[in-house]
């Protein structure tokens, strides 16, 4: 119906290939997600936020397939790109300052992604005020980062208020309010508070 390099072919294979490696089918879903980096390349160029997440998806693979170099490899030409592409003036460029910091977090380059989500979140709480979801998923990511840094008593205060502003938006019943209190009871977890995690993990499951 469209051809062999049309985008929409590349969405379905990086979606088969995102399902066989949930399934640990990684042999099976490598070349698939190359696949979709070729034609997204072909079509938008190398430095398009598509081939940025492609090779994102890409290295995660590799790295669970034990293809740290591999994946090492993808992941730093993921984050030149993202770098590349950053556009102040862009109306997605908190969204951008989100998935670079997303890429250096999962190279373990904490420090250098924490600027990026502090700036992210400033500027969704500029732009949207400070109660709306795309604050809270800023906030999130930013706990996220601190929970890996140790900064557990600031992480638990971002997940804490990125509850309360989704609960206010989305209802208590939604899945990014799962999502929040699996969050949050991960991080007290963390610090062996399981009494208050308890709670919150199984008002977490009765969601999903």
């Amino acid at each position: 119906k469209f051809g062999p390099d049309h985008p929409k072919v590349a969405k379905a294979l990086n979606g088969l290939a995102e399902l066989l490696f949930l399934q640990g089918k990684y042999d099976d879903a490598k070349p698939l997600y190359e696949r979709a980096i070729v034609i997204w390349e072909d079509i938008h160029g190398p430095d398009h936020p598509k081939v940025s997440t492609g090779r994102k998806y890409l290295a995660k693979l590799l790295k669970a397939d034990g293809k740290d170099d591999e994946a090492k490899r993808q992941y730093d030409i993921a984050i030149a790109t993202q770098e590349k592409i950053l556009d102040p003036n862009s109306p997605n460029y908190a969204s951008d300052l989100l998935d670079l910091a997303g890429l250096l977090k999962d190279q373990g380059y904490y420090d250098k992604a924490k600027p990026h989500y502090e700036c992210a979140l400033k500027l969704s709480e500029e732009k949207f005020g400070p109660d709306h979801p795309k604050v809270a998923k800023a906030l999130n990511d930013l706990a996220f980062l601190l929970d890996l840094q140790g900064n557990y008593d600031q992480a638990k205060q971002l997940h804490e208020r990125a509850l309360r502003i989704r609960q206010e938006n989305l209802g208590p019943n939604h899945p990014d309010v799962a999502e929040s209190l699996n969050n949050l009871a991960q991080s007290l977890r963390h610090q062996a508070k399981y009494d208050e995690a308890k709670p919150l993990c199984e008002r977490a499951l009765k969601i999903r």
